[in-house]
C-alpha cells in the first residue's frame, strides 16, 4: 500500500555490509557503518508528517496514532544482537549478518494495551510500507508474532538506533523490533498492526522463511545459537610462539553458555571464557593462543543454556571457520 508522502529511494533486492565481514565487527555496540543493511523489494522514504500506524483487527478500540502520538508514549532502551536470517530462498546457506545495537522505542504491548486487543487474539501481525516484487512475488511485506511474543516487554516499536534516530535505510521513521529472533521479524517501515485468531497467510510467513523439519514446517523466529571469529582474520600477520588470543561473539534467543575453541580443524576442541550479556545482546570469548609455525585452520562453536549447539554444516548457524597463516 502505498501512502501520500512517500517514494522508493532504491527498488528492488538489497545487501550491504562490512568488505571485512565479521572481522570488522571489534565494537561491542556495531557502528551503524559496520551494521549490514538487506531489503526485499526497496528502501523507502517517509515524510514523518505523513506517517501514521492502524491498528485494527480483534482490537475494542482501532486506533491510528502519528508520530508524535508514538513519540509522546514511554519509551526504553534494549541492547540486542541484530541478525539477517540470510536468503530464503537458500536457507541452509550460513550469511553471519549480525551486529549489536542498542534500540529505543514504544513497547508494542503500549500500543496494543491502547487497542484494547482482545482475548481471542493469538497473533500480531506487522505490515510494512515498501511496495515491489521480490523472488516473483508482489504483495505487501507482513509478518507474524505469537501473542505471548508480541506481549513481551522487548519487542519495541523502534524511534532510535544507537541513539539516533531512524534513517529510512534502517525502516525508520518507525520499526518494529524483535530482539532475539532473526531480523525478517523486525518489519521495516511499519504501517500497519492488525490482532487475529489465526498466522498471516502472505507469501512472507508461508512461502518464505519457514524451515522444514521432522515434526514438520517451523517458522524462522528464535535465532539459534552461533558464533564468529572476530580475530585473528586471514589477513592478520601471526608470529610462531607470540602469545595472542582468539576471539569473538556468540548470540542466540537463549543465552550462551559454552564457546569452544578449535585450531586444528577441528580434531579437538578447547574451552573458551565467556563474557555475560546485557538484555539480548552477544557476548564476547575468547582463548590465549601461542600458535606454532604454518598453516592453521579455526573453528568455533556455541552451546546455549539449554544444551543446543551449532550444526557443523549446512545451516544458517553453522561452525564459523577462518584459515590463517602463521610465519617464524
Amino acid at each position: 500500500m502505498t501512502r501520500t508522502g512517500m517514494h522508493m529511494l532504491k527498488k528492488g533486492f538489497s545487501f550491504q555490509g562490512p568488505a571485512e565481514g565479521v572481522h570488522a565487527l571489534k565494537s561491542w555496540i556495531t557502528p551503524e557503518d559496520d551494521l549490514f543493511l538487506v531489503t526485499h523489494m526497496g528502501f523507502v522514504e517517509i515524510d514523518s508528517d505523513h506517517w501514521h500506524l492502524d491498528i485494527d483487527g480483534l482490537v475494542g478500540n482501532p486506533t491510528s496514532l502519528c508520530l508524535s502520538d508514538l513519540q509522546a508514549m514511554p519509551q526504553r532502551e534494549f541492547m540486542s544482537f541484530h541478525e539477517c536470517a540470510g536468503s530464503p530462498l537458500a536457507p541452509t546457506l550460513a550469511k553471519r549478518r549480525i551486529g549489536n545495537v542498542v534500540w529505543k522505542g514504544v513497547p508494542l504491548s503500549l500500543v496494543l494495551e491502547r487497542a484494547k486487543i482482545s482475548k481471542q487474539a493469538s497473533f500480531i501481525w506487522t505490515s510494512g510500507l515498501e511496495w515491489g516484487e521480490y523472488a516473483g512475488v508482489e504483495e505487501p511485506y507482513q509478518k507474524d508474532l505469537p501473542i505471548e511474543k508480541a506481549l513481551a516487554e522487548e519487542v519495541l516499536l523502534a524511534l532510535e538506533i544507537n541513539g539516533r534516530p531512524l534513517t529510512p535505510e534502517r525502516g525508520g521513521p518507525v520499526r518494529l523490533v524483535v530482539p532475539g529472533w532473526y531480523g525478517t521479524n523486525s518489519v521495516k517501515w511499519v504501517g500497519s498492526i492488525t490482532a487475529a485468531n489465526r498466522r498471516a497467510s502472505g507469501a512472507y510467513t508461508t512461502r518464505f522463511y519457514n524451515d522444514p523439519t521432522p515434526s514438520g514446517v517451523k517458522a524462522v523466529w528464535s535465532v539459534a545459537p552461533e558464533s564468529v571469529i572476530v580475530s585473528p582474520s586471514p589477513d592478520d600477520l601471526l608470529l610462531a610462539d607470540v602469545p595472542t588470543k582468539i576471539w569473538g561473539w556468540a548470540w542466540g534467543d537463549r543465552e550462551i553458555s559454552t564457546v569452544e575453541v578449535s585450531v586444528d580443524g577441528g580434531g579437538s576442541w578447547q574451552k573458551a571464557t565467556v563474557g555475560p550479556r546485557e538484555d539480548r545482546s552477544w557476548q564476547r570469548f575468547e582463548l590465549p593462543w601461542a600458535p606454532a609455525s604454518g598453516h592453521h585452520f579455526l573453528l568455533c562453536r556455541c552451546t546455549n543454556e539449554h544444551g543446543e549447539g551449532q550444526p557443523p554444516s549446512a545451516a544458517r548457524n553453522a561452525v564459523h571457520s577462518v584459515q590463517v597463516q602463521v610465519g617464524v
